[in-house]
């Protein structure tokens, strides 16, 4: 009975121990795949705004003697396109699932006595998709290109310069840091779809003077009534066109 009793108990040392060397493992795994991931602060997308996008000017005034008339609706959604153009260039400094030389668009390196963007002083590559090389087209630049890149905001890069070429480490970007990306476009979506929003109303506002008979002479309610719908009709095309660019980065972003 005691010898039965020693092999149990040598059987269960021995699965405790494989346990334990299995929780190790998992452990190790889990630590490799969380080095080879990073972390870092997502800043807030800046982006400049023009006060003038939502004045239009109609005449008709007591003082102006310019003929009165409606929005042009080709100028309406120039003006909205204007913004959308300014969000989707802004979301191209913003990592992806995969770097590309994108990335590195809004650098400006500090040559020649004044700032100049990276891509007129040198040629960015993505030799792998953790490392990016820059070549500048005058070795002397390479220490201001480094410099430039080092100081890219929210990205946390660490260049170094091998043989004249600027080499950048770009580790994987964590999950939750992406997350936190997708809330940030979807935060700039939102935001800039009131922008357009604001053209729409100032926009419509001056229709509703032609369709009242108050913005003057010459324009008739049919007119205004059908300059009305023109301009809905351009803002539904440019609210979708920004859905789809946002949804577009996001999904890059997420991309596995």
């Amino acid at each position: 009975m005691g010898h039965h009793l020693q092999n149990l108990d040598e059987m269960a040392h021995r699965e405790a121990k494989k346990k334990r060397g299995k929780n190790k493992k998992g452990k190790n795994s889990s630590e490799e795949e969380t080095s080879a991931s990073t972390s870092f602060d997502v800043e807030e997308i800046q982006i400049a705004e023009d006060e003038s996008e939502t004045v239009f000017d109609h005449g008709g005034g007591e003082d102006d003697d310019e003929t009165p008339s409606l929005p042009d609706k080709d100028e309406v959604k120039a003006r909205m396109m204007k913004v959308v153009n300014a969000m989707e260039e802004s979301f191209r400094s913003i990592r992806g699932a995969e770097p590309s030389a994108e990335l590195f668009d809004t650098v400006q390196v500090k040559a020649y006595g004044s700032m100049t963007p990276l891509n007129g002083v040198a040629q960015v590559v993505i030799s792998s998709p953790t490392m990016a090389s820059i070549t500048c087209y005058d070795p002397e630049v390479a220490p201001a290109v480094r410099d430039a890149v080092r100081d890219m905001s929210g990205m946390n890069f660490n260049p170094q310069i091998e043989d004249g070429t600027v080499m950048v480490k770009i580790p994987k970007v964590s999950a939750e840091t992406r997350q936190a990306i997708v809330k940030q476009l979807n935060k700039v979506g939102e935001h800039t779809k009131q922008r357009l929003r604001r053209i729409r109303r100032a926009a419509q506002d001056v229709v509703k003077k032609g369709k009242d008979g108050t913005l003057g002479p010459g324009i008739s309610e049919d007119d205004a009534f059908r300059a009305g719908k023109e301009i809905d009709t351009v803002t539904e095309e440019c609210v979708k066109l920004l859905a789809d660019i946002v949804q577009r980065k996001q999904d890059d972003v997420m991309k596995v």
